[in-house]
């Protein structure tokens, strides 16, 4: 019995320093994710936070070195196959510049008319880029290659200095949404509807040639009652 003792002491000690090892790493995993980036999907309200956020231009890290706010902002449709593609870009992009500019995106059902106003969204998808340069708007129908050049250009900017440290007290307070798993194509789906509309033209058009034809009268026409 002395000797079973023994060998659950010696595979104790060696179990607590493999526990000890593994919540260390989770911590340091867990830190490592706060100072990177990467695509987040969330509400108008956490978009409203973090695009107030970027609008202080520059906060002091302790070292003494300014990390500045940069931070592109994609709304997108799940029913439009161009915001398919451009959400897929701009997550590659994501990850691309994960340490240095913060991306986040909405789908535009969670939007308010009040915000589409704000920024002038009349069609999806759209690309609104924040840094200390200032707020634009990308403009074009190749928006995929607009934003690389433009992020190309603004971290090459020796004026800027993009860091995603000047998110990192507000990123944890963003709401997370799950990323879109199903993409719908609404011009499909608008086709499908004109056909649908088409053919309830031609079966009302056939009905009224079809009662002309046998009843020898118009639609709506009364018949006539011959007197003596």
């Amino acid at each position: 019995m002395a000797g079973v003792g023994v060998g659950r002491c010696n595979w104790i000690v060696p179990c607590m320093l493999v526990a000890a090892l593994a919540l260390s790493l989770a911590g340091l995993g867990t830190e490592a994710l706060e100072e990177r980036g990467g695509l987040v999907d969330t509400t108008e309200a956490g978009v409203k936070l973090l695009l107030d956020h970027a609008q202080n231009l520059s906060v002091a890290s302790e070292d003494g070195d300014v990390n500045e706010s940069c931070l592109v902002f994609l709304l997108y449709s799940t029913s439009c196959p161009f915001s398919k593609r451009l959400y897929s870009d701009v997550e590659e992009l994501s990850l691309q510049y994960d340490k240095s500019i913060a991306f986040v995106a909405m789908e535009k059902t969670h939007s308010s008319l009040n915000l589409l106003m704000q920024f002038g969204f009349h069609a999806v998808p759209q690309v609104v880029v924040y840094s200390p340069s200032g707020r634009d708007k990308l403009k074009g129908s190749d928006k995929q290659t607009t934003l690389r050049n433009y992020l190309q250009g603004l971290v090459a900017n020796p004026n800027v200095s993009c860091n995603i440290a000047s998110f990192k007290d507000v990123l944890p307070l963003v709401e997370r949404e799950s990323k879109p798993t199903t993409w719908t194509d609404g011009s499909q789906e608008m086709t499908r509807i004109t056909w649908i509309v088409v053919a309830c033209l031609g079966v009302f058009y056939l009905s009224v040639f079809l009662h002309e034809k046998f009843t020898g009268r118009k639609l709506g026409e009364k018949r006539k009652v011959h007197t003596e």
